[in-house]
């Protein structure tokens, strides 16, 4: 057995936790990453100890990964993602998205790419962590349509996205680096400190008519309503 097939069936033992019902530990992910993988990096699949995260598998679907902290970051609610001296993690998240490419039949299409970060009433875990996964063909469909309509500012998108009334912004070029999601997303609220907690936040890659970039999602989540339901975990688009 590879050792990266050995991480992963770690991974598989440690898992099935986050799954169980809503009354389960909550702090389930922070356990796995700061008693497991800053020590031995199994479970996970990696950790970026300059960046200060790690990549873990999540059970559910065929490619979805998880990225994790590995400081104390409870959600986006904390008022670490504020501090310009936090990393980027969202940028963090799409440089590792060729884990997602690994599992899948065919790499995932730029524009059927996401990142998704659920809101404090619609997550179980108290751990930030951003879920990186294929977005569903009728996600990336509407975004598709309307992907040259959508500006720099945020503006309500004008369909509904998986059930959700999104705005939305585009941030043009390659990679994240030089845009940070959740410092875009503080900038509109009047107190963050209040208001980022009831926000779900997912970036999608996109292929503008002048070039790459990404388009930035939002909105105020209803209970059990993530901005990860935007994503199929079985990957369909790359069948």
């Amino acid at each position: 057995m590879t050792p990266r097939r050995r991480v992963t069936a770690l991974a598989v033992s440690f898992l099935p936790l986050l799954f169980a019902p809503a009354f389960a530990d909550s702090d389930v992910l922070w356990k796995i990453v700061h008693d497991k993988c800053v020590v031995q990096t199994a479970p996970c699949l990696s950790v970026n100890k300059t960046e200060h995260y790690a990549i873990l598998k999540d059970l559910r679907g065929i490619a979805q990964v998880l990225l994790i902290p590995t400081d104390k970051i409870t959600g986006i609610e904390s008022p670490a993602l504020l501090d310009p001296a936090t990393p980027n993690f969202f940028a963090d998240a799409w440089s590792e998205k060729g884990d997602v490419d690994a599992r899948v039949p065919h790499a995932v299409p730029r524009d059927g790419m996401s990142l998704a970060v659920n809101a404090l009433q619609a997550r179980s875990q108290n751990q930030l962590h951003i879920h990186v996964d294929c977005l569903s063909a009728d996600s990336r469909d509407a975004l598709k349509a309307d992907a040259d309509k959508i500006g720099a500012d945020w503006a309500p998108l004008p369909n509904t996205i998986a059930g959700h009334q999104f705005s939305a912004m585009r941030v043009k070029g390659e990679t994240l680096r030089d845009f940070n999601p959740f410092l875009a997303l503080a900038k509109t609220l009047k107190d963050p400190a209040k208001e980022m907690g009831d926000h779900n936040l997912v970036v999608v890659g996109a292929d503008f008519s002048d070039g790459p970039g990404f388009i930035v999602l939002t909105d105020v989540a209803l209970p059990t309503k993530g901005g990860e339901d935007v994503q199929d975990h079985s990957c369909a688009i790359t069948h």
